[in-house]
């Protein structure tokens, strides 16, 4: 684990979805137009118009948590910043959660904030779990 900022870090954060108005969030490309962070520790996970906005692909993700399998419910995600490429993020981690290839902050390790295919091929942000700068 990289050194987080602890002058950063919320332990009050949101551990659920957050309804989140995707009008300020978008650029016309369909692409995010400001930055998108852990809302824990505020790490930045993409740069700004580096992942279109995707609805569909709904899955169930665990409560977030500082390793990802603590939170006691599911809630159900459809709204997704989605990249086919893994070099665009600038810091992520992975851990397998109920199964599931479940992207986490690859600094402080709080999530599951979205999941990935498979096959390593695609990846899936869940808009409602993100921080936005």
């Amino acid at each position: 684990m990289f050194t987080v900022n602890p002058a950063l870090v919320n332990e009050n954060c949101s551990t659920k979805n957050e309804q989140t108005d995707l009008k300020p969030l978008l650029g016309d490309d369909n692409k995010n137009s400001k930055t998108i962070r852990c809302r824990h520790c505020q790490s930045l996970v993409f740069e700004t118009r580096k992942a279109v906005v995707l609805k569909g692909e709904p899955h169930e993700l665990r409560e977030m948590s500082v390793g990802g399998s603590k939170g006691k419910f599911k809630e159900k995600v459809d709204l997704w910043w989605f990249t086919d490429n893994e070099f665009l993020f600038d810091t992520v981690g992975w851990q397998t959660v109920d199964g599931l290839k479940s992207l986490m902050c690859g600094d402080c390790e709080f999530g599951p904030f979205g999941w990935r295919t498979s096959d390593n091929k695609k990846f899936y942000v869940a808009v409602e779990r993100m921080l936005y700068k």
